[in-house]
């Protein structure tokens, strides 16, 4: 398998962090990664690293020569907080922090230009933007 490194233009040390921190919406035994390729979609699996001010993107995955589907190295054995990104589609990622033995849910992005993070372990469409409190009446 040929490793492939991308500098990641759009995650930042700062977002890494958050991914590292944040408590997840769900946990996974194994990593839900795709299981077949195609040239539309253009699934993949990478290691998301900050080194040297940036944030790479270490690719774990490639597509098979002679089949549709992608190989996937085995992800189990890598540090705890270790974040990866698995794209389903090019509307669909989903970032992934290794937790033990589980992989939990801390991200997901459905488009090119916005990300949700599961800090509070909330559904994407519940994150909290503020922090309201509401007292009863007298």
């Amino acid at each position: 398998m040929q490793q492939n490194v991308v500098e990641v233009q759009l995650i930042d040390e700062s977002m890494l962090r958050v991914m590292q921190s944040a408590m997840g919406a769900s946990s996974y035994r194994r990593l839900p990664v795709p299981k077949r390729w195609n040239p539309v979609d253009r699934p993949h699996v990478a290691l998301l690293e900050f080194t040297d001010d940036s944030v790479f993107r270490f690719f774990v995955s490639e597509p098979m020569a002679d089949s549709s589907e992608l190989s996937v190295k085995d992800l189990d054995c890598v540090p705890d907080e270790t974040v990866v990104e698995v794209r389903y589609s090019s509307s669909d990622y989903r970032y992934y922090r290794h937790d033990g033995h589980v992989w939990t849910v801390v991200a997901q992005a459905r488009d090119r230009f916005f990300m949700e993070f599961y800090v509070h372990g909330s559904p994407a469409d519940s994150v909290w933007f503020f922090d309201v409190r509401v007292s009863p009446p007298d």
